[in-house]
């Protein structure tokens, strides 16, 4: 435990912060095991908490260890043979079980399931003498749990070291790393022109705000950069190491509803984030979120960025105390709307601040473009004219800069370079709307690249790559759809075109709301995605679909009840997506037999359709599907068909 047994009076107030607390015995382990634990923990760069180097004379020390345990990101729990014969320990560990932090269980001449049957085992004399003292049932009870929880956790035992402590000792080093907040920088692009001063003085207002807690408003339009800017700031106070813990949020909108919202599944995903960044938390219910919440004061002063915010309603469900946070703490919001930051503001009693995003200036303009379409600070002497006008059509939008620019980047090397040149100044100016200018760069695509954008800004937006990948697979020789031949060539160019990114573990797409929204523009003019829950329903109401549609998603339809003729006028049908826990009736043999995306959450049925076609099938959702459980143990299953290396099933 964090004190002697018979010395707690003797010292006094915590004079650090620590993030990571020591539960011992000390006259069992202080002076061996757990001191060189300590030294070894602080030459690692974290702060251990050990009372006999870590409080001072003279205030009450309880008061202070609890202080310390609070704060502490990651306990370690030394539990050995007289552990149980201290309440103090005993204490600890109920309070630290109940944390919801991280716990190492360290078993050092003991065994876990010593701890598991105290009445019998190695503590039975320990509880015996507690309970001669007077301590309550209830007391007795609340030990018994924790040490029975503590002995269920994977841990270190001494004997499986072969009394190796300094191997041990190591051990428990490595997995406080593990379970240690890292703070860590996020991602930011390779070149970035005018975001030294915008940060500083985003630094400067945070800096001006004091000792209490402050909320920073970045507001601008869309494609100005203010994600880039809060990345930036973000980046800068993981430098600076001013802030204990630190979380970066990126909300994203739901594409499948006309409405700025943001499905609950995500919300729940963030949520989770924000307590494992900040406690190192992992909740399993939404229901505890606020309780942990609160708790964050207890870290010290932490960093939060909410990017990419579109309701009141989005944020107050990720940051719902903004009062409670600890002094010196930061909130840090991004969003188009000026009355979303106005309203997180207003609705606390901290200091806040709003900073325009504005437009880039002429030079930096000229910087950022001439990066991303000739990899140079200027532009050609012979070009230095032409796209000077295009950098002039482009508003000073650093999105449209670097699209724009990445999609004339190899354009020199064609025979009617000068042409192009020329036609996108000309669309530039008859489309000076920030849509207008993203438009001309997907005009210049190739067939397979439109084919693949339009894919990915309806269909797979933060899905997996491999995902797509095997769907695109799927389609080189299909002649309903035109297909895409060479699927990895296709995304290697729009990433490099700057229409479509994939996040730092190559995993999932990532696209700019501006270009989701002129994807799905041009998907259902061309009658080809109809991706929108509403505008969907309204299509298969009205039986709008032709041979052009390959996708339909209803998954932001309140239409419970389907018809399968209701699909019969989309013969080429691809993906499809209906609203969890719907039903769908009569011949299945009227909907495509070429669907290679199928989303059936939650259905009542219980078993696949017998006339349903899945021999194309690549990707199949049917999760709270229960009653399609007895579909895999079932011979001869209709999946049978759907068998191969690209199918994902979930």
């Amino acid at each position: 435990m964090a004190m002697n047994d018979c010395k707690a009076s003797t010292s006094g107030a915590v004079t650090e912060n620590f993030d990571v607390f020591l539960n011992h015995r000390g006259p069992d382990v202080k002076a061996t095991f757990v001191a060189h634990l300590e030294d070894a923990l602080r030459c690692a760069g974290f702060r251990p908490f050990l009372d006999a180097r870590s409080l001072m004379k003279g205030n009450p020390a309880l008061k202070s260890i609890d202080q310390a345990l609070d704060a502490a990101k990651v306990h370690v729990a030394v539990v050995s043979k007289r552990y149980a014969e201290s309440k103090y320990c005993l204490n600890e560990l109920v309070a630290m079980m109940r944390s919801g932090k991280p716990v190492i269980p360290v078993f050092y001449d003991i065994e876990p399931v010593d701890l598991r049957w105290v009445e019998n085992g190695s503590f039975a004399e320990a509880f015996l003498k507690h309970k001669s003292k007077g301590r309550t049932q209830k007391k007795l009870q609340e030990w018994t749990d924790a040490l029975r929880a503590l002995a269920d956790i994977t841990g270190f035992c001494l004997a499986n070291f072969k009394r190796d402590e300094a191997k041990l000792k190591r051990e428990v080093v490595n997995q406080v790393a593990r379970l240690s907040p890292s703070n860590d920088p996020v991602d930011v692009e390779p070149y970035r022109v005018g975001l030294q001063g915008r940060a500083h003085a985003c630094i400067q207002m945070s800096d001006n705000m004091g000792a209490g807690a402050g909320i920073i408003g970045l507001v601008g339009m869309g494609g100005v950069g203010k994600t880039t800017l809060a990345r930036e700031i973000y980046n800068h106070f993981v430098a600076e190491k001013k802030f204990r813990n630190m979380t970066f949020l990126e909300i994203h909108r739901d594409s499948s509803t006309s409405d700025v919202e943001v499905r609950s599944t995500w919300v729940r995903e963030l949520q989770k984030q924000l307590l494992w960044n900040l406690l190192r938390v992992q909740t399993s219910t939404s229901n505890d979120y606020s309780s942990w919440f609160r708790k964050i004061a207890s870290v010290g002063p932490v960093l939060i960025v909410v990017d990419n915010v579109y309701k009141l309603n989005q944020f107050e469900a990720l940051v719902p105390f903004v009062n409670d946070l600890h002094p010196g703490s930061r909130i840090i919001v991004t969003s188009r709307d000026r009355s979303v930051c106005n309203n997180v503001a207003g609705r606390s009693k901290l200091e806040h601040c709003l900073y325009d995003v504005s437009t880039l200036g002429v030079e930096e303009s000229s910087m950022l473009f001439n990066w991303h379409a000739f990899q140079a600070d200027e532009a050609p002497e012979e070009l230095k004219g032409v796209a000077k006008d295009v950098v002039k059509g482009c508003g000073g939008l650093p999105l449209a800069l670097k699209v724009v620019g990445s999609s004339l980047f190899d354009v020199r090397s064609y025979e009617y370079s000068e042409a192009i040149w020329l036609e996108a100044v000309h669309a530039l100016r008859q489309n000076p709307d920030v849509k207008g200018v993203l438009k001309w760069s997907y005009d210049h695509l190739s067939k397979p690249e439109k084919h693949m954008f339009l894919d990915i800004a309806c269909l797979f937006c933060n899905h997996m790559v491999e995902e797509a990948l095997a769907y695109w697979r799927s389609c080189q020789d299909c002649m309903s759809c035109g297909g895409v031949e060479t699927p990895h060539t296709s995304l290697r160019s729009l990433i490099n075109k700057n229409l479509v990114s994939v996040d730092c573990g190559r995993t999932a797409f990532k696209v700019h709301d501006l270009l989701i929204d002129l994807g799905q523009e041009i998907g259902k003019k061309a009658k080809k995605h109809c991706v929108n829950g509403t505008n969907a329903e309204a299509s298969i109401m009205k039986k709008q679909g032709t041979n052009k549609t390959l996708s339909l998603s209803l998954v932001g339809s309140r239409k419970q009840k389907f018809e399968a003729e209701d699909f019969a006028s989309m013969p080429n049908l691809h993906f499809l997506e209906l609203p969890d826990g719907c039903v769908v009736t009569r011949d299945f043999r009227c909907i495509s037999t070429k669907i290679r995306w199928l989303r059936l959450r939650g259905i009542v049925l219980d078993c696949i359709p017998l006339r349903l076609d899945l021999s194309c099938l690549t990707s199949l959702d049917f999760s709270m599907s229960t009653n399609l459980a007895s579909l895999w143990t079932e011979p001869q299953s209709m999946l049978e068909v759907c068998f191969f290396q690209n199918l994902y099933i979930t």
